[in-house]
């Protein structure tokens, strides 16, 4: 299951591959899902497993519904391991301007910083997306 951001020359896939643990009871140990990303910028090609938190999803996504009902605002999507950090803040022009973070092994690896642009029009998809992604993989339990 996978979401995408898109801008001029930038291309982000990020497909939810499983939990990694499934059997657990612990609310923190259960919501960890391992993720693909796949990042597409000019002169740059990244593609790694990342483990990220159905969470971090479900936080970013109802971020980016206020943002598109309110057409502005922010919305951030932060992830406890580091491996992904990425913000999208609406101007007044309906233009989302977004910065991008990736570090690979997570905590000490390489780091790669970005910035793209996109409109506003993407939002629909991208939240339709994560939507789709949250049925099939739910914030189990609570913290």
């Amino acid at each position: 299951m996978k979401f995408h951001l898109l801008g001029e020359e930038t291309y982000i896939e990020i497909d939810v591959l499983h939990r990694n643990y499934p059997n657990s009871s612990d609310y923190w140990d259960r919501n960890w899902v391992s993720s693909k990303l796949k990042i597409e910028i000019p002169g740059y090609t990244v593609s790694f497993v990342a483990d990220l938190r159905t969470d971090e999803l479900s936080d970013f996504v109802n971020k980016l519904k206020i943002m598109n009902k309110n057409m502005k605002g922010k919305a951030t999507l932060n992830n406890l391991d580091g491996y992904l950090e990425i913000e999208g803040e609406m101007n007044k022009l309906g233009q989302i301007i977004w910065t991008a973070e990736t570090c690979y092994p997570a905590g000490y690896g390489a780091v790669l910083n970005f910035e793209f642009d996109s409109d506003q029009s993407y939002l629909e998809t991208i939240i339709k997306e994560l939507d789709d992604i949250l049925v099939a993989f739910p914030v189990l339990g609570k913290p």
